[in-house]
């Protein structure tokens, strides 16, 4: 038998630690910053917004991949500041430790320059109005120098090659050449929102993914990324305390969506006018939104909202995240007790009826109830991790008595009044047939004469070919044909003669929303709860007691009835002794 190699014996007189070379840490501390070609999009976007540019032009070659290029018309670099912008460390920004508390700016050239040009080929081309002639500097990991001078127009130019080329095991991990530009678009767009007098604009492989011209405030700005009719919809808000101001505009509750995904939150510092700031991911502010419009939004709904919040110098940590993504507010409990209610007294104001109209709904804005409340009970929340807790078994056996409101059904039986919505519950049943179907691999589907061709924004595009298999499992075959256009083949047959585009966005949208990297089970489950969502009966239909009797009956043949798949409750009850009591019997 050979015998294990023996390892040498290490020679104790030689240390442990060491210092990495410079290339190296420079990698490291670029992979804090960089994380994918949207990173650098966005670097290069808020050094061009601080240098005052007017117009912010983003051109993307293989998602960003092969190049990516910024033409800015800012106010431009003198020929040393722009070398001395790839050292580590050199700002224009601050002198003393203390000027930590007052930045009010996104950032400046020397944080992304040096972190991109660690992992990347870098050309900066930089003109101040004043000077004859641009300023040309090349950077890689080695370091940066002047190469010469060149024509151009002032402002700056900054070109990115190769994006992780010396650094293969970051490169693999990227998604396609269609989805990293994807991510870039939403990088730009929110930048764009921060700044509506600024014009944006991103082309990726010579198509125009973005173009957002100039505007005069957010709203304008809002309508061309959300699209006229939303904006509209969107509620105004106004408000300041301690020296901290927000503003915000606040989609309707019934316009909500699966996650926080268009929920977007920004920090300013300082007194500046207009929104402005950074957009960051911060959980606080989120939070408020949500405290803001709880009892509005059913739990797992999330609202379509941007909030602005400008805080005084010194009251805002804006150094906790590599990537500047979070903050850390010094009094939290202050942010929040000036949002919440700002928010929910402004919703409130919004969804009250005209004067004159009386009501439950007007009542419930103004803090009272117009009737007693019925305490039904609530059906059981969903159990952690998913799983929904057990329902309620024998809606066959139950009398039907009739339909309310044109969406509920009001049924009697075992001593308790029931009282169903309609479309929850067919909902329920559909998603779990057609769950049951899929793991068959049997989900009826009818192939179109002709395929449709259906337009959406490029990350949806791109995530829809990234579960084009799950698609496909569901009934609905295709596969991307351009960065902003999906070819679809094949319907659900529940889908019949239904506006199938509309569902493939909802779809796209959905998987969007819950993230690209889901588990396949998951993103499954949430393409077959969006088909059952609009393959089923709605509220404000119909149905006569034969419908009704098909119905109960269905809903005893699947395994879990309690909750509708995007988490609505499917039947509230009521018992006979609760309601004796309420009569005081």
């Amino acid at each position: 038998m050979a015998r294990a190699a023996r390892r040498p014996l290490r020679d104790l007189s030689v240390g442990k630690i060491a210092v990495l070379p410079p290339a190296v840490q420079g990698q490291i501390a670029a992979g804090e910053v960089i994380e994918r070609p949207a990173s650098v999009v966005k670097e290069l976007c808020e050094n061009a917004l601080d240098a005052g540019a007017r117009a912010v032009d983003v051109r993307l070659g293989a998602g960003g991949l092969d190049a990516i290029v910024v033409r800015d018309d800012g106010e431009g670099m003198a020929p040393d500041d722009a070398v001395l912008a790839f050292a580590r460390h050199a700002t224009s920004k601050l002198v003393a430790a203390d000027d930590l508390r007052s930045v009010a700016t996104l950032g400046f050239r020397g944080e992304a320059l040096p972190s991109i040009a660690a992992v990347a080929r870098v050309r900066v081309v930089t003109r101040r109005a004043l000077e004859a002639h641009a300023t040309v500097v090349e950077a890689d990991a080695c370091g940066a120098r002047q190469t010469g001078v060149a024509g151009a127009a002032p402002g700056t130019v900054v070109e990115v090659h190769d994006l992780f080329g010396t650094t293969p095991a970051r490169r693999k991990f990227l998604r396609a050449p269609a989805t990293e530009a994807g991510h870039a678009a939403e990088a730009v767009t929110r930048l764009a929102v921060a700044h509506p007098a600024v014009a944006f604009r991103l082309e990726h492989d010579g198509r125009e993914l973005v173009a957002f011209p100039a505007v005069r405030d957010v709203r304008q700005r809002l309508a061309q990324v959300l699209g006229r009719a939303r904006a509209a919809a969107l509620v105004e808000l106004a408000a300041a305390a301690d020296g901290y101001r927000a503003a915000a505009w606040l989609g309707p509750p019934a316009e909500s969506v699966s996650t926080a995904r268009l929920c977007w939150t920004y920090v300013a510092l300082g007194g500046g006018d207009g929104p402005g700031g950074r957009f960051v991911r911060d959980r606080l502010l989120l939070r408020a939104l949500l405290d803001g419009y709880e009892a509005l939004l059913m739990r797992g709904r999330y609202p379509v909202a941007v909030l602005f919040l400008r805080a005084p110098a010194g009251e805002v940590d804006v150094n906790v995240h590599p990537a500047k993504l979070e903050v850390r507010f010094r009094r939290p409990s202050a942010v929040h007790q000036l949002l919440v209610p700002a928010i929910r007294a402004r919703l409130a104001a919004s969804l009250a009826p005209p004067p004159g109209v009386v009501g439950e709904g007007a009542a419930r804005y103004e803090g009272r109830a117009a009737v007693p409340a019925m305490p039904f009970a609530a059906a059981p929340a969903p159990a952690p991790g998913g799983l929904w807790a057990p329902a309620r078994r024998g809606f066959a056996a139950l009398r039907f008595v009739g339909q309310l409101f044109d969406g509920y059904l009001l049924c009697e039986g075992e001593g308790q009044v029931v009282l169903i919505d309609q479309h929850a519950a067919h909902e329920r049943v559909v998603f779990e047939r057609l769950r049951a179907e899929r793991r068959a691999g049997a989900v009826a589907r009818d192939a179109l004469l002709v395929p449709e061709t259906i337009t959406l924004p490029p990350a949806h595009a791109a995530v829809l070919g990234e579960h084009e298999a799950v698609l496909a499992a569901a009934g609905l075959e295709g596969e991307p044909f351009a960065d902003d256009t999906f070819l679809l083949r094949t319907v659900p047959r529940l889908l019949a003669g239904r506006d199938v585009g509309r569902v493939v966005r909802a779809l796209a949208e959905e998987l969007v929303e819950t993230g690209a990297s889901d588990a396949a089970e998951r993103a499954a489950d949430a393409v077959l709860a969006t088909i059952a969502c609009h393959s089923v009966v709605r509220v404000g239909q119909r149905l006569d007691p034969l419908e009704v009797r098909a119905l109960l009956t269905s809903m005893d043949d699947v395994p879990v009835s309690a909750h509708c798949p995007h988490g609505r409750p499917v039947a509230v009850e009521l018992t006979r002794a609760r309601l004796e009591a309420l009569f005081r019997r």
